[in-house]
């Protein structure tokens, strides 16, 4: 801009006469593009809070506050005589104050926002709305003061035509906003690459400045070549950071909007993460829980077969040459009995922790009904044995299942029946109506589980409290038969019997019955018949259990 000057300043004194639409368009683009400027600087100023954006903002806001009553001053001046004082003081100082003026302001608010004590500056940067709000009130009383100084004391103001002729105090005023516009330029692109992009443009602004100073001197007189190149080079300078600091928000926007997307996937992973996490804290309580279900449990029913242990090793320690055999065979069986229930306590409690971690690893068979049956009563006490019947209503029968843990269910079904009925006890083996799976149960005529506690029966140290009767075992046997059901594909259930009396029901998927399907698969051996949605008999609807 200031080498256009240059070019245009032996041309600048050639008259060109009087362009109305000229100065219209001038006089409404300028001042418009002035204030939008002062706009998005201030609201550059709210979003990062540095005080040296907001004092630019406020030197446009001053420039086309100021540009309003010269827009004024002009139109009076051009409907009035030459030698008016419209003509000859209020116009031209008012186009000087916005020439010179508005260098002068940006220099100063640069060295006033440097000098501000720290506790202001902290104070702009958290109350910015009202900083801007005082800042904006600064601009508009300095605007109005400067414009009642020039008008009001026109008649006392040096005159800068006279007749329409420059006079020797208007060329030397020119001259000295000249040297006003060159100091303040190389005051403030002195540190230029230290500011940030949207505070750099001001230097194309004060150098439209020194430019226009420049055509002003060279051609002092009215619409000539130097004053129409003057007026212009300021508008295109406004237009140019106007589009400059548009460009500028656009590309904050851009990174603004980008930035929010970065944000937002950072939101979902963040929450897809606190899912997992909310997941891991409730197994990790689960745990815990299970954890201090286990001590509990195990330190109040382990306390009393080892009670009776001790008690019984303490007698035959003492008393053995005073008791007789009988006494002694007695109480070594009791001892038996004891460590027995010790161990299958054990044995249950391990098969549990590895059910809990879902590592239950099954090795699927055809399994013959009839030796399923004859494996589970050949292990009881012949005592036991006396009181159990078997029936197979299939001949010939043959399940899909692990015989480990098919063993271990009917086991723990026929084992709470001896415990818990005086009674006979029935082992049966039937097929469904689809004849899809094959149901295996154990009946007793005891007292039966309580209607209310029927629901929690497979629950994991659940035990229905019976009026009279000692507590026996942990509680997790028929948890961990179903546990182990489950894996099988299987279902377990419990029937109540008319008139009394319990009902335990495991039902298995059934298998071809060919001997050449009795080799163990690792991990459940492909997969077994398909299940049926529902069970043949009577009672209480399985469990649709998953696999």
């Amino acid at each position: 801009m200031i080498a256009g000057a240059l070019v245009v300043v032996p041309f600048a004194g050639h008259d060109l006469g009087v362009y109305p639409y000229f100065f219209v368009v001038f006089l409404v683009l300028m001042p418009t593009a002035d204030l939008l400027t002062a706009h998005l600087l201030g609201q550059q100023f709210l979003a990062d809070g540095r005080l040296a954006t907001l004092g630019l903002s406020t030197a446009y806001l001053f420039s086309s506050m100021v540009m309003v009553p010269y827009a004024i001053a002009f139109t009076r001046m051009q409907r009035s005589s030459p030698d008016s004082t419209w003509s000859e003081v209020s116009t031209p100082w008012l186009g000087m104050v916005i020439v010179a003026g508005f260098p002068l302001l940006v220099a100063a608010q640069q060295w006033i926002v440097a000098a501000l004590p720290p506790r202001w500056n902290e104070f702009a940067r958290n109350r910015r709305r009202i900083t801007v709000a005082a800042t904006v009130g600064a601009a508009v009383t300095l605007a109005a003061a400067v414009t009642g100084l020039v008008i009001g004391a026109a008649s006392w103001m040096p005159h800068f035509y006279q007749s329409g002729t420059p006079t020797a105090a208007g060329r030397t005023i020119f001259g000295v906003a000249l040297l006003c516009t060159i100091a303040s330029l190389f005051a403030v692109a002195r540190n230029v690459r230290h500011r940030p992009p949207v505070e750099r443009w001001v230097v194309v602004a004060i150098s439209a400045s020194l430019a226009t100073a420049l055509l002003t001197v060279a051609a002092p007189q009215r619409y000539t070549v130097g004053f129409y190149a003057a007026r212009i080079t300021l508008l295109v300078s406004s237009l140019v950071v106007l589009i400059a600091l548009l460009g500028e928000a656009a590309t904050l926007y851009r990174r603004l909007s980008a930035a929010h997307d970065d944000l937002d996937l950072a939101h979902r992973e963040l929450g897809r993460r606190a899912e997992h996490l909310a997941v891991a804290n409730r197994e990790l309580e689960a745990a815990d829980a299970w954890k201090s279900d286990i001590l509990a449990t195990l330190s109040h029913e382990i306390n009393q077969p080892l009670t009776v242990i001790s008690a019984y090793s303490e007698e035959l320690t003492h008393d053995w040459d005073t008791t007789t055999d009988q006494q002694r065979r007695a109480s070594v069986e009791a001892l038996d009995r004891r460590v027995t229930e010790l161990l299958d306590m054990a044995a249950h409690l391990l098969a549990l922790c590895r059910a809990e971690r879902g590592d239950i690893r099954t090795q699927a068979v055809a399994l013959p009904v009839e030796q399923v049956l004859t494996r589970v009563t050949d292990n009881l006490t012949r005592q036991a044995r006396g009181r159990v019947s078997v029936s197979c209503g299939s001949p010939g029968a043959v399940v899909w299942a692990d015989p480990v843990h098919t063993h271990q269910v009917l086991a723990n079904f026929v084992t709470n029946a001896v415990k818990y009925s005086p009674g006979a006890i029935h082992i049966s083996a039937t097929l469904d109506d689809t004849g899809a799976r094959v149901l295996l149960a154990v009946s007793d005529e005891g007292e039966g589980v309580p209607p209310d506690f029927v629901a929690h029966l497979f629950d994991r140290f659940a035990q229905a409290d019976r009026a009279g009767a000692a507590r026996t075992g942990a509680g997790f046997g028929l948890y961990l038969s179903r546990l182990l059901a489950d894996a099988n594909h299987g279902d377990i259930w419990y029937e109540a019997v008319v008139p009394h009396g319990s009902r335990f029901v495991l039902a298995l998927p059934s298998a071809p019955r060919s001997p050449e399907a009795t080799t163990p698969v690792e991990g459940g051996g492909g997969p077994p018949p398909p299940r049926p949605p529902g069970r043949g008999g009577g009672g209480a609807p399985p469990r649709d259990a998953a696999p």
